[in-house]
């Protein structure tokens, strides 16, 4: 007993251990970097210096360390202090290895944070002791932009800091102005602070997300609080979308769709059961258990016979739902031993 907590605890703290470099590995949306960025700027590199210090054996050689110290020469603050108007950047050591953030003379935003560097590291390449910044979650803190991206970026920026300030009367307004015109990682976090409730004014934009892939998963978590009239004044809008060549789309549409009873959803549901990828076979299979009449039914009994397991057990949950008694086997077939008694 003693030896095995002694195991869980290594496997703990080597777990601890793993984390901050597994951090970095980890893709940031915008919205994570604006949260987490106490200073953003749109800045020019106006200066790039490789950090090198005295060779130990020859004194005139120098060590070329791969550590860069960046000036930027700010343009506008777009979160922080407004006052600052020239900043350093330093390439943290632990990334010596990365290629360089900047190129000399590129317009950027900047994701900032205080870089907390030791009195030995200052000391080591005769750097004076001031603020020094350093890119949030390394490369993934900077962002080049042209000028006709400028106003894109930084509009969007602002609009997502206004919005999480905003009052509560105000915020899902705000959130549904990013949804017009903003990069999709802002759209995401939009969409996903709207899903909490039905918000009514973006109703039509919910529903044109649901044909982007990208998007789709999260426009979905927001149509599916609208009632079933909402989205059945809209059915020819969502219907546009069977054709779609996404999975993710079309899985997701059989979901919004499935309790309304009209003739567009049904063949959509038929047609869906001969699709070549089995998440939409499956999903339509399952998407059948409220239609009981003859043609729904039989296609069900079709789909106990896919050749996808997960299609199989689709149709078996859905079957058994409306009454049907059917034998599970250790093949994963089914045999249909009983059908509901009809009503007269």
């Amino acid at each position: 007993m003693k030896k095995r907590i002694l195991l869980l605890i290594f496997a703990a703290v080597v777990c601890l251990s793993l984390k901050p470099a597994n951090a970095f590995d980890r893709v940031y949306t915008m919205g994570d970097k604006i949260d987490s960025s106490p200073l953003i700027v749109y800045a020019n590199v106006a200066e790039i210096r490789e950090l090198v210090v005295k060779s130990k054996k020859t004194k005139d050689q120098e060590e070329i360390v791969g550590d860069y110290l960046y000036h930027l020469k700010i343009m506008e603050v777009v979160k922080g202090s407004p006052r600052i108007k020239e900043i350093s950047v330093i390439q943290s050591p632990e990334f010596r290895a990365d290629p360089r953030y900047f190129t000399e003379g590129q317009n950027v935003i900047a994701f900032l944070k205080p870089n907390s560097l030791s009195g030995k590291f200052l000391s080591r390449y005769r750097l004076p002791r001031i603020v020094y910044y350093e890119c949030f979650a390394n490369k993934q803190g900077m962002m080049v932009l042209s000028d006709s991206t400028r106003e894109f970026y930084l509009g969007s920026i602002k609009k997502y800091i206004s919005a999480k300030r905003a009052k509560k009367s105000k915020r899902a307004a705000e959130w549904a102005s990013l949804l017009e015109n903003a990069p999709d990682e802002l759209k995401e976090n939009a969409l996903l602070e709207l899903s909490s409730k039905p918000f009514y004014p973006a109703l039509n934009t919910f529903v044109r997300y649901l044909g982007q892939e990208n998007l789709t998963s999260l426009a979905y978590k927001n149509l599916k609080n609208f009632p079933s009239d909402s989205l059945e004044a809209r059915l020819d809008s969502l219907m546009k979308f069977w054709k779609s060549d996404s999975r993710l789309v079309k899985v997701n549409l059989l979901k919004l769709v499935s309790h309304i009873h009209d003739d567009k959803v049904f063949k959509f549901l038929q047609r869906s059961l001969k699709d070549d990828k089995f998440e939409v076979r499956a999903t339509a299979a399952q998407s059948l258990e409220g239609w009981t009449d003859k043609k729904a039914v039989k296609s069900l009994k079709k789909a106990l016979n896919d050749d996808d397991d997960y299609v199989r057990q689709a149709a078996y949950q859905a079957l058994t739902k409306q009454g049907f008694k059917i034998e599970k086997k250790d093949d994963l077939t089914y045999k249909i031993l009983q059908e509901p008694k009809k009503n007269k």
